[in-house]
């Protein structure tokens, strides 16, 4: 390596360690010698009154940032000698002015101090006095004070307040026989001298407050000026300790609001008259916050939580939830599963009822855990080998038919169903099976006769339901059949061998085929049949309600004009309205009491395939049956019985459970978080209960998905 690259080397290096460098010596290439010397100076100096952080220092490009309280700066970048500097404030601090001296000039053979003065910004603060006609009236600003003369119509107190400081200026001593009171006597320093400090004077003055409505916790302070008072819970009334001077001004303010609630003055600002003032109105209501959540271990739909009224539905995987309607400050929650997901299981953590504080309520811990997925109800998952299918009994000693046609829940939870060889049966709570009416068919033409219990019989039931009697509604063949409690049957409506569409009393009617039915708390029927709703009348008077039994299509509105394409399954929610399967339209319809057809879920127009969501962003293949739990969600056979959607009330569609055909019905994967059910095409789903528990057939067993 060559002598002059060492060289260069060496005084790089020197540069780099920020040190003064002097280097003797001849600078060549070839001769041996040392470089020309090179010395480098700091440039720096001393800062004086410096309170606030935010200065910045610049000497061009190079900067240094000067902290609070700091009497010395130095920049970072050493500049050799005869090198020019120019040393600039490039920020101030906050309220400060800071000023540089001996800020220019050229690095000579020492090092540069350079000296910052800074002051902090302050003003004056003062105001007008109007009604003073006596000595001794004394103002304050903390330590800082100002004797007023008599006849004063100004002041200034002595001492400047600094920008951003907070001042309060109270009467220290009153005159002789007078009292003065002030007005916009507290602020902030904003930039500029406070001259809006007004001192009324006066030779009598008289107490301010007023009354206190709703106050129910601590914290409540109001302030006129620098004056406060701290009402105690409850208090119905307030007063200030320091008179107002008759003329003098007030302004009554909340400074600090109280715990969870929210005060508001009324009739807080004014003139003092000639006697005490009592009108300032403070009315206080407590704050709302809303109660919500965690969620672990859901993974099924169906999960209905309650406060009271309240609820709240989470959807399968979620993990945490908030009710909707917020609870007022000191009000009590108790938060309920109101409706289990299907088969699973969730508890709610914590005491309840519990007492809203003063924020939203975040903690409430709901865990999910997976039940026994189809504990038996009644029947035999293998079928009697021999003789009959279905057996009267309790529980495992019974047995259904491994076939079904319909069923239903009545009030107290029975379940009723017909199975393929038409005796309507009853299971109990308990899991008791009995026959209620109809004879064991297994063969030949069946025939629909009325009479009593196994002296009557069905001829093709189709659809069941049961009004608030307890009697059970069936369409059957070209009729609707009423079986009582008792075992009773009767043809109310239509003729089970004459087929037609006419509207007419009792056994004139005619049904051409008659699927869903529903009925309403006045004892009105409704009946799904062609692409028509008809109704019975408790009179058994049939008339076409809504939609055309001849004319298919899809309209919403009046239901003198609504179109309907195939309707089968019907329910009826609490608030009266009937819900539609509309199967050939593939869509959930809506009708109010008042007789207004709309859409609750499903693609418009009317389109087939299958997705969960929102009202029309859903879809449907052919939803067939449909029941409904006591939260009006409601559960709807889709494709063939391969799929159970859940529809809440606001048009909500998920899949709760799906059956080994689902994927090849619908060319999808099951949606995550939906039951897989034992049951295929020929056993749909069976029912749901009012608790929103499916049960199905298995087997000759009736079992249901959850505890």
């Amino acid at each position: 390596m060559s002598m002059v690259r060492i060289k260069r080397i060496f005084v790089a290096l020197a540069f780099a360690s920020g040190l003064p460098l002097t280097l003797g010596g001849c600078w060549g290439d070839g001769d041996g010698g040392l470089p020309p010397a090179i010395t480098t100076y700091n440039v720096g100096g001393s800062v004086t009154g410096l309170t606030t952080a935010g200065l910045v220092l610049a000497n061009g490009n190079d900067t240094v940032s000067v902290s609070a309280g700091v009497t010395s700066f130095t920049f970072p970048t050493a500049l050799a000698s005869g090198a020019s500097y120019a040393v600039t404030v490039q920020a101030q601090p906050a309220n400060a002015t800071c000023a540089v001296s001996a800020g220019n000039g050229t690095i000579a053979s020492a090092g540069v101090a350079v000296s910052v003065t800074c002051q902090t910004v302050a003003y004056t603060v003062g105001g007008s006095i109007a009604g003073l006609a006596a000595a001794g009236l004394v103002l304050a600003n903390g330590a800082d004070i100002i004797a007023v003369a008599s006849g004063a119509t100004g002041f200034m107190l002595p001492t400047p307040v600094a920008q951003g400081a907070a001042y309060t200026v109270t009467v220290k001593t009153q005159p002789a026989g007078e009292q003065c009171s002030l007005t916009n006597s507290t602020g902030t320093i904003a930039g500029a001298n406070v001259t809006s400090v007004a001192v009324a004077c006066a030779l009598a003055s008289h107490s301010l407050g007023g009354t206190i409505s709703g106050l129910a916790s601590t914290g409540l302070v109001l302030a006129n000026g620098s004056d406060t008072v701290a009402p105690a819970p409850g208090a119905l009334a307030f007063t200030f300790a320091t008179a107002i001077a008759e003329g003098g001004t007030y302004a009554v303010s909340v400074r600090t609001q109280p715990t969870g609630e929210t005060c508001s003055v009324g009739s807080g600002s004014g003139t003092m008259g000639t006697s005490a003032n009592a009108s300032v109105q403070v009315t206080c209501a407590a704050n709302a916050y809303h109660v919500g959540g965690t969620i672990a271990g859901l993974t099924s739909a169906g999960l209905s939580l309650a406060n009271g009224a309240d609820t709240v539905r989470p959807t399968a995987n979620a993990t945490s939830f908030t009710f909707g309607n917020a609870v007022a400050f000191g009000g009590s929650y108790d938060v309920t599963v109101q409706q289990q997901p299907v088969a699973q299981t969730c508890v709610v953590a914590g005491t309840f009822p519990a007492t809203i504080g003063a924020a939203d309520v975040t903690n409430v811990a709901v865990t999910c855990s997976t039940t026994t997925q189809f504990p038996l109800v009644a029947g035999r998952e293998t079928c009697p080998a021999t003789g009959l299918q279905e057996i009267d009994g309790t529980g495992a000693g019974a047995s259904m038919a491994n076939a079904y046609k319909t069923g239903t829940f009545d009030v107290a939870g029975n379940l009723y169903e017909i199975s393929t060889h038409l005796t309507l049966r009853k299971v109990s709570p308990a899991g008791v099976v009995t026959t209620v009416a109809g004879q064991y068919f297994s063969g030949g033409s069946p025939t629909a006769v009325d009479g009593t219990g196994a002296a009557a019989s069905f001829a093709s039931p189709q659809y069941m339901t049961v009004d608030s009697s307890g009697n059970i509604l069936i369409s059957d063949a070209f009729a609707i059949r009423k079986v009582t409690p008792a075992g009773v049957v009767t043809t109310i409506a239509g003729n089970a061998t004459l087929n037609g569409y006419t509207d007419a009393t009792g056994p004139n009617a005619r049904f051409g085929n008659p699927l869903g039915v529903a009925v309403d708390t006045a004892g009105n029927i409704f009946v799904a049949d062609g692409n028509a709703v008809r109704k019975i009348t408790p009179a058994n008077v049939v008339t076409t309600y809504a939609g055309f039994v001849n004319l298919q299509g899809y309209a919403d509105g009046p239901v003198a004009g609504a179109l309907f394409n195939a309707p089968t399954g019907l329910v009826i929610d609490s608030a009266g309205n009937l819900l539609v399967l509309d199967s050939g339209n593939s869509l959930v319809r809506k009708i109010t009491p008042a007789g207004i057809v709309s859409t609750l879920a499903g693609a418009v127009p009317p389109s087939f395939g299958f997705a969960d969501g929102a009202g029309t962003a859903a879809r449907f293949g052919q939803p067939s049956h449909v029941t409904i739990d006591s939260a009006d969600n409601l559960f709807v056979q889709d494709y063939v019985g391969s799929a159970i959607r859940m529809v809440t009330p606001a048009g909500v569609v998920t899949t709760v459970a799906t059956t080994q055909q689902f994927a090849g019905a619908t060319g999808a994967a099951p949606p995550a978080g939906s039951l897989a059910l034992p049951i295929n095409y020929s056993n749909p789903l069976l029912v749901v209960s009012g608790a929103g528990k499916l049960y199905l057939p298995i087997g000759c067993a009736i079992e249901k998905a959850g505890p």
